[in-house]
């Protein structure tokens, strides 16, 4: 059943999640994102942070960081839902394993929740944790819950009814197993996340690589291509999502893929790529130079024409299959 504007009103708080559901994104995720845009060497320091715990890792990444929340990609078909269901006198509730420190200032932003309840440093406010706490505040059954992953099969167990949100693959079967069907309402994801995958791979800009002097090269160009694209995706998110202008906006930035996808796509497609380019010393140097033109050529032209784009990336692209097809 999907989650309509007329569904019955209720005196029940609804509670929302945060991450992957009321925003198409992970704040987590989003924090690691601009430590690398702003301050990269910082991230040496992530691998201690994660061995005191996931909440610790979070709250210190808050000190680093300060995200523009205007432009993080809401929900918006969750969000008029929420206001909606606000005006009918429904209390709202985020609750999220986010810090309660940035959690406060995304609601201060919004200005629709009656409470947040965030991790604190110690406790990680996901799963167990967070249905224990809402049976605390509301009772069992006595609370809606709106979510998006495995992890929130422990609320909705506790909920009255649960909003599945953009569901992870085997999810919202999940939610069926734990609801009776007149307890489960569904908001589904706009764009698949495999058509987003392709998306993100930009495979159109493969044709480029026709003219490549061997298979191996063709490969390993195109793969190279394929994970530099995604590393401008994720340095380029936050101009792109100040933009007015709806040119050149990834997959990433509007929230269609995970960044969480983006960090392990990536570094695979460049590390796959170096068994097909770097067999020979020639194109292994090639290699080298060509990463730093290409990644320099990507970012300089997101903001302008598409067609004007895909030429200035095209022609660094056939200059380089040129200079490597007279030196093998």
């Amino acid at each position: 059943m999907l989650l309509t504007p007329d569904q019955p009103s209720s005196s029940l708080p609804l509670v929302l999640d945060l991450d992957g559901t009321l925003i198409h994104t992970d704040t987590f995720h989003e924090m690691m994102v601009s430590l690398l845009i702003h301050k990269p060497w910082i991230l040496v320091k992530f691998p201690f942070w994660f061995l005191k715990g996931r909440p610790y890792t979070k709250a210190q990444l808050i000190t680093y960081t300060d995200l523009d929340l205007a432009t993080l990609p809401y929900n918006k078909a969750l969000l008029s839902f929420a206001r909606q269901a606000r005006e009918e006198g429904r209390p709202l509730i985020l609750a999220t394993g986010t810090d309660q420190r940035l959690a406060q200032k995304i609601s201060d932003h919004l200005g629709i929740f009656q409470k947040v309840i965030g991790s604190d440093g110690k406790i990680n406010m996901t799963g167990r944790q967070k249905g224990s706490t809402l049976v605390e505040h509301f009772g069992v059954h006595g609370f809606d819950y709106a979510g998006d992953s495995s992890i929130d099969e422990w609320v909705w167990n506790l909920a009255h009814k649960a909003i599945v949100v953009c569901p992870k693959r085997g999810v919202l079967k999940k939610a069926h197993s734990l609801k009776k069907s007149e307890h489960i309402h569904l908001i589904p994801r706009e764009k698949q996340r495999m058509w987003a995958c392709i998306l993100a791979l930009r495979p159109l800009f493969w044709a480029f690589n026709v003219l490549s002097p061997s298979f191996a090269v063709f490969m390993g160009m195109s793969l190279l291509s394929s994970g530099l694209f995604i590393l401008g995706d994720l340095l380029m998110i936050e101009k792109e999502r100040q933009q007015k202008s709806t040119l050149i906006k990834s997959v990433f930035t509007k929230g269609q893929l995970h960044l969480s996808t983006a960090f392990m796509m990536a570094p695979f497609l460049i590390a796959f790529s170096t068994f097909f380019l770097f067999s020979s010393v020639k194109l292994s140097m090639y290699s080298a130079l060509y990463v730093p033109l290409f990644i320099s050529m990507d970012c300089f032209s997101r903001h302008l024409f598409p067609s004007l784009r895909w030429t200035l990336l095209g022609l660094l692209q056939l200059l380089i299959l040129l200079l490597v097809s007279l030196s093998l």
